[in-house]
């Protein structure tokens, strides 16, 4: 519930800020600055690395705060991290484990590297292939191909994983790391492409977007969330505001407050000019 004007908003990147096109558009951009400029913080909130995701700001106009890997690590605009939420080295390990055991392989999102193989690169190709263009900036990625050099990155701090692999493997995969008990594990799906997505428990983007708006003085009320995803729901849940994007499926729809058009109907600037920009002060 929305319980005085919206301060803080909190945006998907794919899907929902960016058009299908990986892009921020000009409507998107103008109405986000023109919240800015009327006192409302802006926050990307999404699963990449701050390195994917600082493009993007810059394209966006600028932001206030990055939510990175699905909320395991929220970052100013000057580059302080307010926040963190990794994994443990038993985590690495077990999820190593199941890994070798389904035939299945991580990327791991660690400070200012990626760390990913065969399986990963595969994907990122058949992405290329499929959209005509890379789908990351590999400049920050790291190649692991032996069993000793994944074990090896227990000792770094990690912050999400990606797995990759067969979509049998990968659902038999799900299966055993949710059995473990202290994981968020989510499947994702990108340009018809599977893989899953993992966290520490008690990582997510709504857990950290009120973390952050805790920071700045700010209720649950005073927040307006835009996504279209999985691993969007409990950033529309926190929210006072939760809007889907038309583009999302529709147990995403059902769960929100309110939806807006697609991201490449400019479902995002429609929202901001509807919900924040003919707010009373703005």
């Amino acid at each position: 519930m929305i319980s005085s004007p919206i301060k803080l908003i909190g945006l998907d990147l794919d899907g929902t800020l960016l058009g299908t096109d990986s892009q921020v558009h000009e409507p998107e951009r103008t109405a986000l600055q023109q919240a800015r400029q009327a006192g409302v913080a802006a926050a990307l909130c999404t699963g990449r690395s701050p390195l994917d995701s600082a493009a993007h700001a810059k394209a966006a106009g600028g932001v206030d705060w990055i939510i990175t890997e699905n909320g395991a690590r929220i970052t100013s605009a000057a580059g302080e991290t307010i926040y963190r939420h990794t994994m443990t080295p038993q985590h690495i390990d077990i999820l190593l484990t199941l890994c070798e055991t389904h035939g299945v392989e991580p990327s791991f999102y660690g400070e200012h590297t990626v760390w990913y193989g065969a399986k990963c690169k595969a994907f990122f190709d058949e992405i290329a292939r499929i959209r005509g263009s890379v789908a990351v900036d590999l400049n920050h990625f790291c190649y692991v191909d032996t069993p000793e050099q994944w074990r090896a990155l227990s000792g770094e701090t990690i912050f999400k994983a990606i797995v990759y692999g067969d979509a049998r493997d990968l659902d038999a995969w799900l299966a055993d790391i949710q059995q473990a008990d202290i994981f968020e594990a989510e499947a994702s799906v990108f340009c018809g492409l599977k893989n899953i997505e993992i966290n520490a428990k008690g990582t997510d983007k709504g857990t950290a977007l009120l973390h952050l708006a805790k920071h700045l003085g700010l209720t649950a009320g005073q927040i307006m969330a835009c996504g279209d995803s999985d691993n969007d729901r409990t950033m529309l849940h926190a929210a006072g505001l939760g809007v889907a994007m038309a583009n999302a499926p529709a147990h995403i729809r059902a769960i929100a407050d309110s939806t807006t058009e697609t991201n490449d109907n400019h479902g995002v600037s429609r929202a901001i000019e509807r919900y924040i920009l003919q707010q009373p002060g703005a």
